[in-house]
């Protein structure tokens, strides 16, 4: 079967690939350092947000992670079983739990965050902070 796709088609599809490819490269270094630390990126994703905003429900979690609340759950569940995150309960709602991290968490997120920090920095060294902040304006312009 052969497509005949518009130019502008073909030019989103070459955006979305690079935007994956630059989302990759970004990552590559952090994942390794996830793995060796025995967590995923997902559990990573809800770590740091636990880690700079503190404790919160699994759907603020979701909501800042753009993730979806079944998987999001999973990812919680392991982190609890791993030790890495306390769950209570929501005294404002009692539907719901509050998650936290805990001492281990905590420590764990100490050690790698400012690694990931690092990590980012050294792969978008290649841009200006004009065209970084650029592109900010632009990706958002996505919602």
């Amino acid at each position: 079967m052969n497509f005949h796709f518009s130019e502008n088609e073909r030019l989103n599809g070459k955006f979305i690939i690079a935007l994956w490819r630059a989302y990759q490269f970004a990552h590559k270094k952090s994942m390794s350092l996830f793995r060796e630390n025995g967590i995923t990126m997902a559990q990573f994703m809800a770590l740091e947000v636990l880690y700079n905003k503190g404790e919160m429900t699994v759907q603020e979690i979701v909501a800042k992670v753009l993730s979806s609340s079944g998987n999001m759950t999973v990812v919680i569940r392991n982190l609890e079983r791993g030790g890495l995150v306390l769950r209570r309960l929501n005294p404002s709602d009692g539907r719901s739990s509050l998650i936290s991290l805990s001492s281990k968490g905590r420590d764990l997120m100490d050690k790698i965050f400012p690694l990931h920090m690092a990590n980012l920095c050294d792969a978008f060294k290649v841009l200006s902070k004009g065209e970084k902040e650029k592109m900010i304006e632009l990706l958002k312009k996505l919602k």
